[in-house]
């Protein structure tokens, strides 16, 4: 079976990263949500992919340069505000599955801290730095750990090997049928980025990928359902 995931929230309609955009994933239907986390000078975990805030809200800086309550104070889109990490996962609770993506190593800690304190979240932590998965894997057993990368290579499956993960999770531009298969013998899933065509999306799913993140959730689950 393969997942459809929304890519910072569907964000294709709405600012991504936000509430909005996370809450209308959730009425699409999406199987999970693909959200970014990075720390604040103070060290709250909150939700934005860059490490800085100049693109995507109407605040400059570096976000470990500023501390929380100016971040969620800043206009992310339509009024919708940068939001903590506890602010979005309280949202979901247990209804879909999230991939949180630890884009910023120092808030590897803070994001393993507030998911421990949900036991009903459904997640798995993603991140291109896979020291920082394994050092996240060096302080618990149990999480879902899925290595980021462009491309498959040994390395990558080693390391997928290593942490004990399910997949890993790379670009569409390197996927086709012999990699997915070739991951497949070393009982390893493809969950493949980022993916806004419905007919590339029906050729995935058809390959056996576990998983799909997408920007635009309403095109491919409409896709799906007919």
């Amino acid at each position: 079976m393969t997942n459809v995931y929304a890519h910072r929230g569907a964000s294709a309609e709405l600012p991504e990263n936000t509430l909005p955009a996370f809450a209308r994933a959730m009425e699409l239907g999406a199987f999970g949500v693909e959200l970014d986390v990075h720390l604040t000078r103070d060290g709250i975990p909150v939700v934005i992919h860059d490490d800085t805030v100049d693109r995507t809200t109407d605040g400059v800086g570096a976000v470990a340069d500023l501390d929380a309550v100016e971040v969620i104070r800043l206009d992310a889109g339509d009024g919708a505000r940068v939001p903590l990490l506890d602010d979005v996962l309280d949202l979901f609770g247990d209804r879909l599955h999230l991939d949180i993506e630890v884009k910023a190593a120092a808030a590897a800690d803070a994001v393993l801290k507030a998911i421990s304190r949900r036991p009903a979240l459904q997640f798995a932590v993603s991140s291109f730095d896979h020291d920082v998965l394994r050092h996240l894997r060096s302080r618990s057993r149990g999480v879902d750990l899925w290595p980021l990368t462009h491309a498959a290579s040994d390395g990558v499956l080693e390391t997928a090997a290593e942490l004990g993960a399910p997949c890993i999770a790379m670009k569409d531009d390197f996927v086709n049928r012999e990699i997915v298969d070739y991951l497949r013998s070393w009982s390893l899933g493809a969950w493949v980025w980022t993916v806004n065509d419905a007919s590339r999306a029906a050729e995935l799913k058809a390959m056996g990928v576990v998983g799909i993140c997408t920007d635009d959730p309403d095109i491919l689950l409409r896709a799906g359902r007919n």
